[in-house]
């Protein structure tokens, strides 16, 4: 008996034995052969020890992530190490502190604060006296208003302002304002004036930043009621596809890069409008705004030299240029041979400046960085002394009221306003007369939008092909491109994809991320950093886009019960940013049809909300094909609330189950399908198939104002399946006669 239990314990400790050497062996041995590999994680460690350093990121950030040749990409210095190690997934890193620094994926709109520095530098290298200042600034505002399309200037529709009555309060009054700016595009906003006006008053533009309650927040209406009692008439006015223009634009458009242009274009035409006034003085007008806000601020400043007084707030840095993209959307960064907030705001000099920062975000650094710059310039030209900075080290990223405070002062003395009409008796600014309204008072179009004109446009498409008309700018290519399926022509994660595709003539592919089965996520070939390389440098190579990724194994797999979606939605997310895709494509599938399953509704809505949260802040779409009608599926989009999850529609679905596919895609809307699968059954090909009138989809498509990607997964002839390259072929050709025009 001691000789079995001795036996049995040996052969355990062997087995023991032999599991860590074969997993030792997995994580060490180190040779050409595989490439040197190490995980991310491993890696980093590695560096945190050799170099005595913290090094600060998210799990999302290494999981899964493996490093090639990651001892050989080791030098003496640690930032040179972590440039090269780095630099193979595109992450970047910041320093924060002594031996401390935080990686992050990399964002084209923001650098190290040393970087800022060391550039605003070189950039007063570039214009050591007046002359060639004066030079530097009209090379650079010609490039700006001509990148964003504004120049020459579109012209303003022929229509009046539409005003609602005023309201009367202390010392104040406050009329709703839209302003057509573009054929069928308004821009809508808040007048406050004086009570009682003698002679010209100051006009001050008040833009609002990122804040969810945009200009009806308490704050924004107390600086606009201030300064109206003041003496000055103040316009507050909503951010592209925000407030009222949410009636015409998605919230989501707000991100598309023309709302850069779109914002530009908005605040000359209010100033415009508000200088044609017989009661506004041309020669005093402030602008003031914070964060997004103070983006629009410089920029318009910069430009327009019809503003004599700025304050930025909370957003001027050289090294960070905003992160949205209505604010860094356009190459306007890249003018000059490449410039920065803090020179775009030198743009405003000599003309009085005051530049308002914080302790607690991006203009941290500006009392030894960015203002010690702005001086220099302002120097130049013998206005040293018009340049002010007011920083609070100890407030964070906001226009709070001692904020506000140093803006009343600065504005009182450059657009001599009377600040002592808004002080109390013991001197101090006393904002407490100020009647905070409700949205619903301060809406132009009224409850719901009632009140919007008929000829308002709706969608960014539709806004898109006006203001490049108008503009005379080209339009950008691509509003309707093909693409075909890569499991579909059989080359599901090949390589050979590419090529098969360009043979078919298509646009772009949607890439799967591999089978699943019964394995825990899919078998993602794309999550290798080589094998990724190899993908995408075959697609430039081509010229075929990755038009999305595809989670096509849930066509057969249960969304609802899988355990590991979590870890499958992550990947797919991973990828998409990996590889540059906007959309990815969940088929709810058999085991998730809705219409035989409703009792798995609860699981999907909640998986979804989850997968919606992180699709978001990765800035992707993730779109869902159901069984559901386009009616159910609004209700089921509405039940998931996120702005990123969409519906990837597919013709096949209506026309299976006896619905109207036109009055489907009307009911949906442009907001809500976010990629169309342009296919039907297996049977005969698009041209032949009598079941859809292409060109009748087309004329809906544009009179909703949609635009995006056309993909076509089946619609073969039945009696040739086999031809792959014939049938996607064939379709590919109609569908690009039909949306393409060829």
């Amino acid at each position: 008996m001691v000789r079995i239990k001795y036996y049995f314990l040996m052969k355990r400790i062997i087995i023991i034995n032999l599991c860590l050497v074969f997993t030792c062996t997995f994580s060490v041995a180190q040779d050409s052969d595989n490439q040197y590999k190490k995980t991310l994680r491993e890696t980093l460690e590695k560096v945190e020890k050799q170099f005595d350093v913290t090094l600060y990121y998210s799990e999302n950030l290494v999981k899964d992530k493996i490093v090639t040749y990651a001892d050989w990409r080791f030098r003496s210095d640690v930032e040179q190490t972590l440039s090269l190690i780095l630099g193979v997934f595109d992450y970047t890193y910041f320093k924060e502190g002594e031996n401390t620094y935080r990686i992050e994926a990399y964002r084209y709109s923001k650098r190290p604060p040393e970087e800022g520095k060391k550039y605003l530098g070189q950039l007063l290298d570039l214009y050591p006296d007046s002359v060639s200042w004066q030079k530097r600034k009209q090379e650079l505002r010609e490039c700006i208003v001509n990148t964003l399309h504004l120049s020459p200037l579109p012209v303003k529709p022929d229509s009046g302002p539409i005003i609602t009555n005023e309201r009367k309060m202390d010392g104040y009054g406050i009329r709703n304002i839209a302003i057509e700016t573009l054929p069928g595009f308004y821009v809508c906003g808040s007048l406050y004036k004086p009570a009682k006006i003698k002679g010209k008053v100051p006009v001050i533009l008040s833009p609002n930043g990122h804040g969810s309650a945009g200009r009806y927040h308490e704050s924004v209406q107390a600086r606009c009621a201030v300064l109206a009692k003041m003496g000055a008439m103040v316009f507050n006015y909503d951010m592209f596809a925000y407030g009222e223009s949410q009636l015409q634009f998605n919230p989501e458009c707000h991100r598309r890069s023309l709302a850069m242009s779109l914002q530009l274009l908005n605040s000359i035409k209010i100033l415009d409008y508000l200088l044609s006034l017989k009661d506004a003085d041309r020669e005093k007008v402030g602008m003031t705004g914070a964060s997004g806000g103070g983006t629009q601020t410089m920029l318009v400043t910069a430009v327009d030299d019809r503003i004599k007084v700025s304050v930025p707030v909370v957003m001027t840095s050289s090294w960070f240029y905003g992160g949205c993209p209505c604010e860094s959307g356009m190459p306007v960064h890249l003018c000059g041979g490449g410039t920065n907030n803090a020179e775009i705001a030198a743009m405003a000099a000599p003309r009085p400046q005051l530049v308002i920062s914080d302790g607690g975000d991006w203009t941290a650094h500006v009392p030894d960085i960015e203002f010690p710059y702005l001086k220099k310039v302002y120097a130049l030209l013998g206005e040293e002394n018009l340049v002010t900075n007011i920083h609070l080290e100890n407030e964070g990223h906001d226009y709070g009221i001692s904020k506000r405070v140093a803006m009343y002062d600065f504005m009182a003395r450059h657009l001599d306003l009377d600040i002592g009409k808004v002080k109390d008796r013991e001197g101090k600014v006393d904002e407490s007369f100020v009647t905070i309204e409700k949205p619903v008072a301060m809406k132009v179009f009224g409850v719901d939008g009632k009140n919007l004109p008929k000829k308002a446009i709706r969608g960014f498409s539709n806004l898109e092909k006006i203001f490049y008309k108008k503009t005379n700018s080209p339009f950008p290519s691509g509003e309707y491109k093909i693409a075909v399926c890569d499991w579909m022509i059989l080359k599901r994660q090949k390589l050979g994809a590419f090529e098969r595709t360009k043979e078919i003539g298509a646009d772009g592919l949607e890439l799967d991320m591999g089978g699943l089965g019964n394995r825990p996520t899919f078998d993602n070939k794309l999550l290798d950093p080589v094998h990724r390389k190899i993908f995408l440098d075959k697609s430039k190579e081509t010229g075929v886009e990755i038009a999305s990724i595809a989670m096509s194994g849930f066509y057969a797999q249960d969304f609802a019960t899988r355990e590991t979606v979590p870890q499958m939605v992550d990947d797919c997310i991973n990828t998409m940013l990996l590889v540059g895709a906007k959309v990815a494509f969940l088929p709810l599938g058999v085991q998730g049809d809705l219409i035989k399953y409703p009792e798995k509704r609860d699981a999907i809505v909640g998986r979804l909300k989850v997968a919606g949260e992180k699709a978001e802040a990765a800035g992707v779409i993730i779109g869902i094909e159901t069984s559901l009608s386009a009616s159910e599926e609004v209700e089921l989009l509405e039940e998931i609330g996120s702005p990123a999850i969409k519906i990837y529609f597919n013709f096949q679905n209506p026309l299976e189950a006896g619905r109207d596919l036109y009055k489907e895609l009307k009911i949906l809307g442009e907001g809500r399908i976010c990629q169309i699968h342009a296919t039907d059954t297996d049977s005969v090909l698009l041209e032949k198939n009598t079941r859809i009138e292409m060109q009748k989809v087309k004329e809906i498509l544009d009179e909703m104002g949609w635009s995006g990607w056309l993909v076509i997964e089946r619609s073969r002839d039945a009696s040739n399946t086999r031809d792959v390259v014939g049938n996607y072929g064939a379709n590919t050709r109609y569908l690009k006669s039909v949306f393409q025009n060829k």
